[in-house]
């Protein structure tokens, strides 16, 4: 396997592309509840790869305290036109974020929707939001990594029960029109903003006027948004290099990129490396996660979330 792996910038760049549906976050007692940020996505977008990074920052450090969503507005429901388009997309969002592409795939196997994998994270997220933002990640890993066909509802299933989810209770929810009917709401909401991929609304109920981010923007820009809308600083709770922060950060997201690692730690890589070492973490092509057997004794997706 190739990947394309850019610098691994902490930093991305603003980038104007189309947009998703959101994805509800369990909040704790006292956090900040008229505020919500919507994450405007698609699984298939470049750009919500690329911004990976400071999107996993973003859950780390305020996914307890802000009420967050996960929109799927859906990419496109045709193949794609021109595949070397793609590809050097793929090269350029590859370079600005430092998160891997395998781009082969597209010499193997043009997508022919991404609705397909909208519509599966909208049957999951009628039970459960954070299951839905797993599965989510599940089948980005798998489409820009490992060159699996995310148009293809069984290779779908198959990464939702690898996270313990139930492929019979997904087909039931995509067989009786409620995952239709999420998703459905997900493309209007995201058509309120322009079909942009990734976008971030921030906004309240009492006010008139969202904060709108379009693109890959760095997390600065995500951070002055929300202190625009009125969020405390104080609030934000940093990686501070504790064995809780390093399990939170490793709960948050099982398998983990060097990019993603660099933004939340702010550590160099070298420095990252030796602490997971001591934590018994491999490295599988570009992720950082537990080996093989130790992740098949855990549950991927907690109890109360998996059914």
């Amino acid at each position: 396997m190739r990947w394309l792996l850019g610098h691994s910038s902490p930093a991305l760049v603003a980038a104007k592309i189309p947009a998703e549906r959101p994805v509800v976050s369990k909040v704790k007692r006292g956090a900040v509840m008229e505020l919500e940020v919507v994450f405007l996505e698609d699984p298939a977008c470049s750009w919500c790869w690329a911004f990976q990074p400071v999107e996993t920052t973003f859950l780390f450090e305020w996914g307890e305290q802000l009420r967050w969503r996960m929109v799927m507005a859906g990419l496109r429901d045709h193949p794609v036109p021109d595949p070397s388009l793609t590809i050097r997309h793929w090269q350029t969002a590859a370079d600005v974020s430092g998160m891997p592409f395998e781009p082969d795939i597209w010499n193997s196997h043009i997508l022919e929707s991404t609705f397909v994998s909208c519509r599966a994270v909208k049957a999951v997220a009628v039970r459960s939001d954070e299951a839905a933002r797993r599965l989510l990640r599940r089948i980005r890993e798998a489409f820009y990594v490992e060159q699996q066909k995310i148009d293809d509802l069984e290779v779908v299933f198959s990464l939702a029960e690898e996270l313990g989810l139930s492929s019979e209770d997904m087909t039931e929810q995509l067989s009786n029109g409620r995952a239709e009917v999420l998703f459905s709401a997900d493309r209007k909401d995201g058509s309120r903003y322009g079909f942009g991929f990734p976008t971030i609304v921030i906004r309240r109920p009492t006010m008139e006027d969202p904060k709108v981010l379009q693109g890959a923007v760095p997390y600065r820009d995500l951070l002055d948004g929300l202190y625009a809308m009125g969020v405390d600083h104080k609030s934000r709770k940093r990686f501070r290099g504790t064995d809780s922060d390093w399990r939170r950060l490793l709960e948050l997201q099982p398998r983990i990129t060097m990019a993603e690692l660099r933004m939340v730690t702010n550590m160099k890589p070298a420095s990252i490396e030796n602490r997971l070492k001591t934590m018994g973490i491999v490295r599988e092509g570009p992720f950082y996660c537990l080996p093989l057997d130790k992740r098949q004794e855990q549950i991927l997706i907690p109890e109360e979330l998996s059914f």
